[in-house]
């Protein structure tokens, strides 16, 4: 038997096979790229789907199995607006796109930040999808000629089983979901100007869509039974795939962002989550609840320092035919610096969710050193999002150990310095993809080949490696963190 999970991304989508152990049978990836200026951030969905076909396709004449079930995971907030025709009325706003901002201000004025974070489970921002619909429907027609409106998980789901259905965990990014009710919110939906029967049917976990309509599964070699289950949002996948099960669990997704999932007791919406931008995110296991910490410039800090700061190293590294990040994370691995870089550099994450935001490097003389710098990049991550825990611990969460997936996983280093400024154990998992694992686990429950969720993962998530604390470089951290927090306090606000 055999089970895929395709994850549809805002700079690609691939698609893996797995048999019902965690073993890839098979994987195929295709690249695209973003769009716009100014501020706008977008997708195009024909460029996108054309993507996600070749993929299928080459999975399909491919795969040594016949896939038996599948889930999408996707993106989270933007949307595909479709004609009667099923044609893309417009491109998708990303969530770094600017636009959105006066809208959720005005949503703010006429609810109330409380009223929306009791409804939806999350703090109002310009980042989630609400605003973004606001502003489409104000300044195109695009919302008033839409057939319908979906997430790139249930858009993909659509065009290979002619059927609308979304899971949970994509809907309620858009800050227009009930996360009680498990249901959309007329009332908030109204703001934009959708109705509630242009939206996709929330389903529950696990939910089996439907079967692949003949001609489409023709069209791609597909296996003519193979099942479409409902996924999920992306990070709420990479979760699942990581084996976070219990309240002592957590999952780190280290990419472009930094995406921390920590289990709640119980559903929540306190004003001190309000404060802090911690959202209550409905997951995936019967009855569970996560929160989240966001660091929103891991990767894309990284990326900014290689190609200004350290430039020339970046040549030389490239001309010796080596990684630049494996090459400095050896530079680096012993020092100790007092350097203090606050990595807000252009958007925040938790504490304070903006996406206008100035970083600081603090402690600079004329004796700093490059891997002085590169070190407290890195230490930088770990110490903000320390920050955002610090304060979650108050909701009565008991995380214990923390699973790293993500391309930014792949640096021992930095798996060593989350474990020591946490004071926890991190784990490194055998299987990279967790977004594509957490979808194949969902098509593999969901059609009975496991009995739950929980065997699943006990079957198919392995760890790789685990990274210990240090007890003495976490006493270090400590006292170092006591002055990242300091020199927080005083700058984060500064523009």
């Amino acid at each position: 038997m055999a089970f895929a999970g395709m994850d549809v991304g805002t700079s690609g989508c691939k698609m893996l096979v797995y048999d019902l152990d965690g073993n890839v049978i098979f994987q195929s990836e295709r690249r695209y790229q973003e769009e716009g200026t100014g501020g706008y951030r977008e997708l195009d969905p024909d460029i996108v789907l054309k993507n996600v076909k070749e993929v299928l396709r080459e999975t399909g004449a491919g795969c040594p199995e016949k896939i038996d079930a599948m889930a999408v995971t996707s993106l989270g907030e933007s949307v595909v607006c479709l004609d009667e025709n099923n044609r893309p009325l417009a491109k998708s706003m990303l969530t770094g796109d600017c636009r959105g901002i006066g809208e959720t201000e005005e949503i703010i004025r006429l609810l109330g930040a409380d009223r929306i974070f009791e409804i939806t489970g999350l703090p109002p921002n310009e980042l989630y999808g609400l605003p973004k619909y606001m502003w489409l429907n104000r300044n195109t027609d695009v919302i008033k000629k839409a057939k319908a409106i979906l997430y790139y998980e249930d858009f993909v789901g659509y065009m290979l089983t002619g059927k609308r259905m979304v899971s949970y965990s994509s809907a309620a990014r858009s800050m227009a979901f009930d996360i009680r009710k498990f249901q959309w919110s007329e009332e908030l939906l109204g703001f934009a100007g959708i109705r509630r029967e242009q939206m996709s049917e929330p389903v529950k976990p696990c939910t089996v869509i439907g079967t692949i309509l003949p001609e489409v599964a023709e069209e791609l070699g597909l296996n003519k039974d193979m099942k479409l289950v409902a996924g999920g949002h992306d990070q709420t996948c990479a979760a699942l795939g990581s084996g976070l099960a219990g309240p002592s669990d957590g999952e780190c997704g280290m990419g472009t962002c930094e995406f921390m999932f920590v289990m709640l007791p119980g559903w929540k919406t306190t004003p001190q989550m309000l404060e802090n931008d911690f959202p209550c995110i409905p997951y995936v296991l019967p009855g569970t609840y996560l929160s989240s910490i966001e660091v929103t410039t891991c990767g894309a800090l990284k990326n900014w320092a290689r190609e200004t700061i350290f430039r020339e190293i970046d040549r030389d590294s490239t001309e010796q035919n080596r990684n630049f990040f494996a090459y400095m994370d050896e530079r680096v691995r012993d020092i100790r610096t007092d350097i203090l870089i606050l990595p807000q550099f252009g958007s925040a994450g938790n504490p304070d969710l903006s996406m206008d935001a100035r970083g600081t490097i603090a402690g600079l003389t004329i004796h700093t050193t490059l891997e002085e710098l590169y070190r407290a990049v890195l230490e930088s991550f770990a110490f903000q999002s320390y920050l955002a825990y610090e304060r979650m611990r108050d909701l009565g969460t008991e995380m214990k150990c923390i699973a790293a997936t993500g391309g930014g996983a792949a640096s021992e280093l930095t798996l060593q310095i989350r474990a020591d400024v946490f004071g926890m154990e991190v784990c490194a998992l055998a299987n990279a993809e967790a977004g594509t694992m957490g979808c194949m686990l969902m098509a593999a429950a969901g059609t009975g080949a496991y009995s739950s969720l929980k065997e699943g993962i006990q079957r198919a998530v392995r760890i790789k490696k685990r990274y210990v604390p240090d007890k003495e470089m976490h006493r270090y951290y400590m006292d170092k963190f006591r002055r990242y927090k300091a020199l927080y306090e005083t700058m984060h606000a500064f523009k």
